[in-house]
């Protein structure tokens, strides 16, 4: 057999890693595919003389090996944050950093819900309860489960707060990619349910 078939062999793999990772249903296994395609195509252009593929795919795959390996640290935070408690300090350093001043509304009640946020300093008002959190406070993750996609609840900065910030997008890809991660959200949500009921139970007028 000569190089060039061995050449088109190279080419059907890449074509098929290619098409593997487009119907991947998790991140960690699409990146995958991904960094093997990209390879595997560098050495089909390369072989053929197709140097703009090549710098293409020589470009595409660092990229795809560095969103690989953060997702594989993240997973492996989740893991570790999972057999200590339900705080998410670990998710910050994945997260935006956002300002906000005195007195504005960081999300509104009914407002479509696109991103989570975590209080890292500085205090806020849920507005609807009247009580105030303070640094380490997760906001925002109960929309991602509303049937129309909506605010439950404002809040409002009753100081300076520095804050960072999540796409829902993201913690989706999280959920599907860690079922623990998924658990863990859940139990979190359920916690501020039931905290939310409890205080507006104590709130309510007692009958005379």
């Amino acid at each position: 057999m000569n190089s060039s078939y061995y050449a088109e062999i190279v080419g059907v793999a890449a074509a098929a890693a290619s098409l593997y990772a487009a119907h991947a249903k998790t991140i960690i296994p699409l990146r995958v595919a991904a960094v093997i395609a990209n390879a595997l195509a560098m050495a089909y252009s390369l072989s053929h003389g197709t140097y703009p593929t090549f710098v293409l795919n020589a470009l595409l795959l660092p990229l795809n090996a560095w969103r690989l390996y953060q997702m594989i640290g993240l997973v492996r935070g989740i893991d570790a944050a999972l057999a200590t408690d339900m705080n998410v300090d670990w998710l910050v350093k994945y997260m935006r950093p956002a300002r906000y001043k005195a007195g504005e509304v960081m999300m509104a009640r009914g407002e479509y819900a696109t991103e989570a946020f975590y209080v890292v300093a500085g205090e806020v008002e849920l507005v609807e309860i009247g009580q105030a959190r303070g640094a380490g406070t997760f906001l925002g993750e109960i929309g991602l489960f509303t049937p129309n996609g909506r605010r439950t609840m404002t809040v409002r900065c009753k100081t300076d707060v520095e804050a960072a910030k999540i796409g829902y997008d993201q913690i989706k890809e999280l959920y599907f990619q860690n079922p623990q991660f998924g658990f863990k959200l859940l139990h979190l949500i359920v916690a501020r349910l039931q905290g939310n009921a409890e205080l507006a139970a104590a709130a309510a007028p007692k009958p005379p």
